[in-house]
């Protein structure tokens, strides 16, 4: 029965986070958002998506205090809240970068790498938990490089690649920031279970994570652009001709243009903004820099919570509910040592490929065999459970 509670709980898992990547894909395209521009920055996004959560976690908590459950069961305790505060700040940081990656890549692309921490939760759930490592693992790591590497074999090989199947230097930037979020998370959610105060469920735990995040991004949608705004982060002094025509122009019309170029020298392949300006043209300057998304960090916190554009919402507050099922779901789990059973949370890796063929995505043979190949090194590392019994994580309160 143990077993089968397993798999139904790893299957609803793997249907909650493959359905997470589609729609937070969804939401980034303007194709799904009334072709018209998506005008949602990452953090805006990352707000609603949490304010989702805590609100089906809230409603599941209030369904269980009226069928009878006592309130002092809410209060985890000092310990195991302070590793939920930790756990939400990060949670906070791969949400951005989730809703950052898919607004430039399709989610078969960067799906396989955001994964690679898993093949170290072995070796930090021996030092934290005492769980054994298996041989099985380095035949699962070997696996998981062939896979990820899989995809770039016409490149390596000096073939002709289209760029955009190509993950450029932001991209993995975020995919290594991403990593560590979702490593320290897993390794925290087995502390957060195991702290916890005798008779707090899931539920509770969830509803306290998204109280935190909610207070993180909150707090990041205010204070971040002040300082972008201090800073002058949206009226550069100088910036590469190259950066100009590629990362700006593109993105505004005619007029705006001409706006920018009234603004600017032009000198030695570099745009020098005049000085002198006067403080309604600096304003000016920078709605309109504000709009290209020119500076890539202050960007992403940019924006009000209540946009132009109200479809991009949708997608994300149905992602904020798929967020509340595999939320629940690794508390669930997590009385067992991460690396027993998170890998098998990442089955939709091997699926993703064939959802966005169906969404018209170039998706290529080697995408698809290195997205299997991921896939199967995550599982076979954690396959030989006939020699190790799963026990349960010892619990400080018993």
């Amino acid at each position: 029965m143990e077993w089968l509670l397993l798999i139904v709980w790893l299957s609803i898992i793997n249907g909650a986070l493959g359905g997470q990547y589609i729609l937070n894909w969804m939401g980034n395209q303007e194709r799904f958002v009334g072709n018209q521009p998506v005008g949602v920055s990452p953090g805006v996004m990352t707000w609603w998506r949490e304010i989702s959560k805590l609100a089906w976690a809230v409603i599941a908590v209030v369904i269980e205090v009226i069928r009878g459950k006592k309130m002092k069961y809410l209060w985890p305790g000092v310990i195991s809240m302070v590793t939920i505060a930790i756990c939400a700040f990060t949670g906070v940081i791969e949400n951005i970068g989730f809703f950052y990656l898919p607004r430039y890549y399709s989610p078969h692309l960067f799906a396989p790498y955001v994964n690679v921490y898993l093949a170290l939760l072995p070796f930090f759930g021996k030092v934290l938990f005492n769980a054994p490592i298996r041989k099985a693992h380095w035949i699962g790591i070997i696996l998981v490089i062939a896979g990820l590497s899989f995809p770039y074999l016409p490149r390596i090989l000096g073939g002709v690649v289209d760029p955009k199947s190509v993950l450029d230097g932001s991209a993995i930037i975020w995919i290594v920031i991403i990593n560590l979020c979702l490593f320290s998370q897993q390794i925290l959610n087995n502390k957060t279970v195991q702290t916890a105060l005798k008779g707090v469920g899931p539920n509770a735990l969830v509803a306290w994570r998204e109280v935190w995040k909610m207070l993180f991004i909150t707090s990041a949608l205010f204070i971040i652009p002040l300082i972008g705004d201090w800073m002058n982060v949206n009226i550069p002094d100088l910036l590469g001709a190259n950066t100009m025509e590629t990362r700006v122009f593109p993105k505004i019309n005619s007029e705006q243009k001409e706006y920018l170029l009234n603004c600017y020298v032009e000198k030695d392949g570099q745009f020098i903004l005049k000085k002198d300006l006067a403080k309604v043209t600096q304003d000016n300057v920078k709605k309109i820099f504000a709009a290209t998304e020119y500076h890539r960090f202050f960007s992403l916190f940019q924006g009000t919570i209540l946009p132009k554009n109200w479809w991009p919402i949708l997608f994300v507050v149905l992602a904020g509910f798929t967020g509340y099922i595999y939320s629940f779901g690794f508390f669930k789990l997590a009385r067992f040592s991460a690396h027993f059973w998170v890998p098998y949370t990442n089955v939709y890796l091997a699926i993703i490929p064939f959802v966005m063929f169906l969404f018209g995505q170039n998706v290529t043979g080697y995408q698809i065999a290195g997205a299997v190949i991921t896939t199967a090194g995550l599982m076979v590392g954690v396959s030989d459970y006939k020699n190790n019994k799963i026990e349960e994580i010892e619990k400080k309160y018993k």
